[in-house]
C-alpha cells in the first residue's frame, strides 16, 4: 500500500491513503468534440456527462454556460454549477500532484485540469485527465484531440500556471470513495491548508515566480487572512502576471476590497478591462471599488 503525505501546518500530519495501483488505466466511454472558440469547458462538460451516462453536446451546454456567444471565460465553479444540474457532484481543489491523478484515475474518476494551454501561452485550459501510463497521462483535450500525452514532467510544469487546481466530478453514491481517495483534501479548509504549506514551498525554491505567489495568496485569503493575502498578491502582480490572468482569475481583487486597498482594485481593473471590456466579474469588482471610493470621499 502506498502514501500520500502532507504536512497541514498547525494541525500535524494528515495523509490520503490509496490501494497499490495497476501500472497503466485508460477509462472508456471518454467522449471527446473538437471545441469552437472559447468552448474547452462546454467540452469539458460534454466529456464528463457522457462518462456517466448522460448525454448533451457541445452546443447544449455552452448555451447554458457562457454568458453570451464567444464568452472567453468560463469558471470552475460555473462548470461544477452546470454539472450539478445534471445531477453529479463536484469538488474543486487544488495542490494536486501526479500520484493523486493516478489513484483518482485508478478508481474510475476522470478528473479536469485547469492548466496553461501550453508553454509560454497565457491562456487557461480545461483537460480531462482519463488514463496513465509509466511516466505519461492520457488527456481528453478540446483542443489538441482526444489522445494527448503529457509526461509528468510537463503535465506539472503546466498546472503550476492554476497551482494544481482540479475538479473531480461524480455521482453522489460514490462520494465515500472520492473522500477517501483525496483524504484530508476532501476538507475545504485542509486543502487551503495544504496550498499554503505548497505555495510556501514553492515561492522558497522559485521566489520570482507570480503563479508561486498568486497560490499562496490565494489560500491566505481562503484561510482569513485579507491583508497579507493582498500584499502576496501585489507580489504576484509586480512579478509580472499578465493581464489575461485577471480574466480568469480575481482573487487579488476579492483580498484588496477586503484590506481596503480599492485604487489597487480601480487601477488594476481599468487594465484589464481595456482587454476584456465584457467580463462580468471584473465589472463587479471595479464597480465595489467605485462604489467604496466614492463612499469614502476618495
Amino acid at each position: 500500500m502506498t502514501r500520500r503525505w502532507w504536512l497541514i501546518l498547525g494541525a500535524g500530519w494528515s495523509w490520503g491513503v490509496a490501494s497499490a495501483q495497476p501500472a497503466s488505466v485508460t477509462l472508456k466511454n471518454i467522449r471527446h468534440d473538437f471545441q469552437a472558440l472559447n468552448n474547452c469547458a462546454p467540452v469539458t462538460a460534454m466529456t464528463l456527462l457522457g462518462y456517466y451516462g448522460a448525454s448533451v453536446t457541445q452546443a447544449q451546454a455552452a448555451a447554458v454556460m457562457k454568458d453570451y456567444p464567444g464568452d472567453p471565460q468560463v469558471t470552475s465553479l460555473e462548470l461544477a454549477s452546470y454539472l450539478g444540474r445534471a445531477g453529479l457532484q463536484s469538488v474543486i481543489r487544488y495542490a494536486g500532484d501526479a500520484e493523486l491523478l493516478r489513484s483518482l484515475v485508478a478508481a474510475g474518476f476522470p478528473v479536469v485540469l485547469q492548466q496553461r494551454l501550453q508553454r509560454g501561452s497565457n491562456v487557461a485550459h480545461f483537460r480531462t485527465v482519463y488514463g496513465y501510463s509509466a511516466g505519461q497521462f492520457l488527456i481528453s483535450d478540446p483542443l489538441l484531440g482526444p489522445s494527448l500525452r503529457l509526461s509528468a514532467q510537463r503535465l506539472a510544469e503546466l498546472w503550476a500556471y492554476y497551482n494544481g487546481e482540479y475538479l473531480v466530478a461524480f455521482p453522489p453514491a460514490r462520494a465515500g470513495e472520492v473522500q477517501r481517495l483525496l483524504g484530508s483534501d476532501y476538507s475545504a479548509a485542509a486543502n487551503w491548508q495544504h496550498l499554503r504549506a505548497h505555495g510556501e514551498q514553492d515561492i522558497k525554491a522559485r521566489p520570482r515566480d507570480p503563479y508561486a505567489w498568486w497560490g499562496l495568496a490565494k489560500a491566505t485569503l481562503r484561510l482569513g487572512n485579507a491583508a497579507l493575502a493582498s500584499d502576496y498578491f501585489e507580489r504576484a502582480v509586480n512579478l509580472g502576471v499578465p493581464t489575461m490572468y485577471y480574466l480568469y482569475r480575481q482573487e487579488a481583487f476579492e483580498a484588496w476590497t477586503q484590506a481596503g486597498r480599492h485604487s489597487r482594485t480601480l487601477s488594476v481593473t481599468q487594465r484589464a478591462l481595456q482587454a476584456f471590456p465584457r467580463s462580468k466579474e471584473l465589472q463587479y469588482f471595479r464597480t465595489l471599488a467605485g462604489r467604496a471610493v466614492g463612499q469614502s470621499g476618495g
